[in-house]
């Protein structure tokens, strides 16, 4: 009795050991294939297009600190050590107010540090005239897309009212050239905005908390684009709407070049260039 109780418990842990090494062998597997997806093209290796190569090397992994990232992150600090209430719309519970101190709030909105540094060097070097920004990040985002030049045109739109009088505020310390900030809903402003810019460079998308309304803001983004319009997507990973969102950008045809930076995605709409998605270490 005894000897096969001793059998059955070595034979149940070798069945536990065995399921133990398959699943290590699985694990080890798409460990390497995901530091493998993530660090193919570092450093633009195994890149052919000139256009993407230099994008890659010379805006993305570029090492470089300018002075305006520090004026910006000033005004960031600033608004950090608020500690005034403000109560805005809870976006998880409808018809529900949240009240929290303004730093909080803006240290959970704002964009971070290193991508509102991209931005900033995409636009220095894609050099763009008419910006249209679909949530500001508390305006810190808009003063990282606009601060490369003076003589820009800006739309930056918000839908939270309670929000507008914060991102003026970063707007009045640290905006080089006139930005034309629209709050309310998107369904009226955005349409508004293409009106008064209707073939914009740069599109910028912060909606990762617009559930219902992401495919309509890219589709109707999507029917004023010209070759030379780049669109901007902030967390492509934040939640099913928006990895919803990036798998139908990559899937457009519109689309010639998407690039995966894991919380970023951008998007090329020039014919001249020839369709792939690329996935960036960022």
């Amino acid at each position: 009795m005894f000897m096969n109780l001793d059998n059955f418990v070595f034979e149940t842990l070798n069945k536990f050991y065995l399921i133990y090494i398959h699943m290590s062998a699985i694990s080890a597997f798409w460990k390497d294939m995901f530091i493998y997806r993530a660090l193919r093209y570092q450093g633009g290796f195994g890149i052919h297009s000139p256009f993407v190569y230099n994008l890659i090397t010379k805006v993305i992994e570029i090492p470089c600190e300018y002075y305006r990232y520090y004026d910006i992150e000033l005004i960031r600090k600033e608004l950090l050590f608020r500690d005034t209430p403000l109560a805005y719309p809870d976006r998880k519970k409808v018809m529900q107010v949240k009240k929290s101190p303004l730093g909080f709030v803006v240290k959970r909105e704002a964009i971070r540090p290193k991508d509102g540094a991209l931005l900033f060097r995409l636009t220095n070097y894609l050099k763009p005239k008419n910006i249209l920004q679909i949530g500001t990040n508390m305006g810190i985002s808009t003063l990282y897309l606009t601060t490369y030049a003076p003589n820009l045109n800006c739309i930056s739109l918000e839908n939270i009212p309670q929000f507008a009088s914060v991102i003026q505020i970063s707007f009045e310390k640290g905006a080089r050239c006139p930005i034309d900030l629209r709050v309310g809903n998107y369904r009226i402003t955005l349409p508004e905005a293409l009106v008064k810019m209707p073939h914009p460079d740069f599109v910028f998308f912060n909606t990762r908390y617009e559930q219902t309304d992401n495919e309509w803001i890219f589709e109707t983004c999507l029917k004023q684009i010209t070759d030379k319009t780049i669109f901007v997507f902030c967390g492509i990973r934040a939640n099913t709407s928006m990895r919803s969102l990036w798998r139908r950008v990559c899937d457009c045809t519109e689309v010639s070049v998407s690039m995966d930076l894991h919380t970023m995605g951008i998007a090329f709409f020039d014919k001249k260039l020839h369709k792939k998605n690329y996935i960036v270490y960022f």
